[in-house]
């Protein structure tokens, strides 16, 4: 089976039947204090480098490098070792009165400075020390990113090839980190024309990665659509329905392609991005139970 542990995203309800118990906590540089509720395990979605930030966050006092990193206040991920440093004394001030998260989610650097996954690793292993030294069990995921106000660069990890190429730089390597894939920001990276979505490209990076598959801990769906049918796409607005243009052979291709590239048995996390209604949620949810998914309880 294709199994998957939900993670409530912005406080919204799985459909009847799915039993949550991990929150997703925003954990961005502007971020000063997490809020969990009583008896519920975490995972902390860390600074993603979309936007500015302000970089005065009494969190970041005396981590310099951290508070330098960036480019007009746009944040510089893994600038360096001593960055990477600082990054792990961030997380452990940021998480100091709620306890051990069960999963940390990073994200990868711009290539403007760190041109190559090899060096990202060497960086990388600075703060998975650190941070394994503090919470020995927890899972390092890191998503493939797309779409930032950052300019002069794109991110490291972003494309299909950039994805298989990195865990099978993974599968030499002796690092925990695995990736937590978001398929929405793979048909960015691959520029996938919305208006005539082709998943073409997206079926063919399934097979890739089918033989890579245990390098993946986890997925981000969501879905897009323009307002009123017109105008430019909004990301994690509405369902998959909207996201495929009502294309419901599309759709149940992605979905398919997905189910059986990690029917494997094993669990994975998976996190629903929705940022419009509970029942844009469910729709999406109930289209991947409807495939095979088994959304399960740890």
């Amino acid at each position: 089976m294709t199994k998957l542990i939900p993670i409530k995203y912005h406080k919204k309800n799985y459909p009847n039947g799915i039993k949550c118990v991990i929150d997703e906590l925003a954990g961005n540089f502007d971020t000063k204090e997490l809020k969990l509720n009583c008896n519920r395990e975490y995972s902390l979605h860390t600074e993603y480098s979309y936007m500015k930030r302000t970089f005065q966050n009494p969190l970041m006092d005396g981590l310099n490098v951290l508070k330098e990193s960036h480019k007009n206040f746009i944040p510089q991920l893994w600038k360096n070792e001593k960055w990477a440093n600082e990054f792990g004394e961030f997380i452990l001030r940021l998480t100091k009165n709620i306890g051990a998260p069960k999963i940390i989610e990073i994200h990868p650097p711009f290539i403007e400075y760190c041109t190559s996954f090899i060096r990202f690793l060497e960086i990388f292993d600075v703060f998975e020390k650190k941070i394994k030294q503090k919470f020995p069990n927890v899972l390092l995921l890191i998503e493939n990113r797309c779409g930032t106000q950052y300019n002069g660069s794109k991110f490291l990890l972003s494309s299909c090839k950039d994805i298989v190429n990195f865990c099978n730089l993974l599968s030499q390597n002796s690092s925990s980190l695995k990736l937590v894939l978001d398929y929405p920001q793979i048909v960015s990276g691959e520029k996938i024309i919305m208006d005539r979505i082709d998943i073409k490209k997206i079926l063919e990076f399934n097979v890739q990665i089918k033989e890579l598959r245990e390098f993946v801990g986890g997925f981000h769906i969501w879905g897009k659509r323009k307002k009123d049918g017109v105008g430019r796409w909004t990301a994690h607005s509405g369902d998959l329905n909207t996201f495929f243009s009502n294309n419901n052979v599309k759709k149940t291709q992605f979905l398919l392609s997905i189910f059986e590239t990690f029917n494997d048995d094993k669990e994975r996390f998976f996190v629903p991005e929705v940022n419009t209604t509970e029942e844009d949620l469910h729709s999406i949810v109930n289209d991947m139970r409807k495939v095979g998914f088994e959304f399960i309880e740890i």
